[in-house]
């Protein structure tokens, strides 16, 4: 079934309007879309504290995570799973794309909501209760433009 084009405009109005609302919310927080975003993670002893906070979240999501990864490997991508403020509680990523993510704290025990990162995908997701899908530019920190994101928050066990 194809999307006609009444549809896909449609689509396209309500993501930018999502990332204008976001932007919005971003400058509010005070956040420089020029500035360089903390990256440091969690000590060892709290990102653990934080994966036995989400144990339940975890076991459950990370063999869903594996499926989704192996249908994507070597394609310089990567699967996120997040707790519900926007912290990566555990990732999975081609090795080439993971070393990319890094420069950018795209790794456990770092904030990705949008109080700490602006736009995108996860932290825009969680706000807007909602799917989000934040491309290149879309992120408000120039830091992040080279990446494209999707993410979708899990509200219930379904």
């Amino acid at each position: 079934m194809h999307a006609n084009a009444a549809q896909i405009k449609r689509w396209d109005d309500n993501i930018s309007g999502m990332i204008e609302t976001s932007h919005q919310r971003s400058l509010s927080y005070g956040l420089c879309p020029g500035a360089r975003p903390d990256f440091s993670p969690l000590a060892r002893n709290d990102l653990n504290l934080l994966i036995e906070r989400n144990r339940l979240l975890h076991l459950h999501a990370v063999p869903a995570m594996e499926t989704l990864y192996q249908q994507i490997v070597n394609t310089h991508n990567m699967v996120i799973l997040t707790d519900a403020t926007g912290v990566i509680v555990h990732s999975l990523g081609d090795d080439d794309f993971l070393e990319k993510a890094n420069k950018v704290a795209l790794q456990p025990g770092v904030a990705w909501s949008e109080e700490s990162r602006g736009t995108n995908a996860i932290g825009t997701a969680i706000a807007e209760k909602a799917p989000a899908l934040v491309h290149a530019d879309q992120h408000y920190l120039a830091a992040n433009h080279f990446l494209t994101c999707s993410a979708a928050p899990i509200t219930d066990h379904q």
